[in-house]
């Protein structure tokens, strides 16, 4: 039987992801951010998460290095692919809140938009 998709394909598909998405990221961002006319910051935002691409690919890889290593129906393979997966998604989910904590952590003094002569 014939594959609808074959392995090369595949790897060429996440190929081309992992170099247009930091592109689309960047333009989109930077789009994005010039109607906030914050454009620096939408493009950087745009191309950290345009990096998810390369990040796919790498983890692609890994994954393939893992099942050729141990097999595909190997349970020590789907295990060791388990632990690295959910600890690249911990990483990523810890940098992420730490960001989104300190981008909406309450300056320091600052005051009350509701009682403006009310500090924190």
């Amino acid at each position: 039987m014939k594959e609808l998709i074959t392995t090369e394909q595949a790897a060429r598909a996440i190929l081309m992801l992992a170099i247009a998405l930091p592109i689309a990221g960047l333009l989109i961002g930077g789009i994005a951010g010039a109607v906030r006319r914050q454009t620096a910051r939408g493009a950087a935002l745009g191309l950290v998460c345009g990096h998810s691409g390369p990040a796919i690919y790498v983890m692609w890889r890994v994954y393939n290095g893992v099942i050729g290593r141990f097999g595909l129906d190997s349970v020590k393979g789907l295990l060791v692919n388990l632990a690295l997966f959910l600890t690249v998604g911990l990483l990523i989910g810890l940098a992420a809140g730490a960001v989104w904590r300190r981008k909406t952590a309450p300056v320091s003094g600052a005051r009350n938009e509701l009682h403006p002569n009310v500090r924190r």
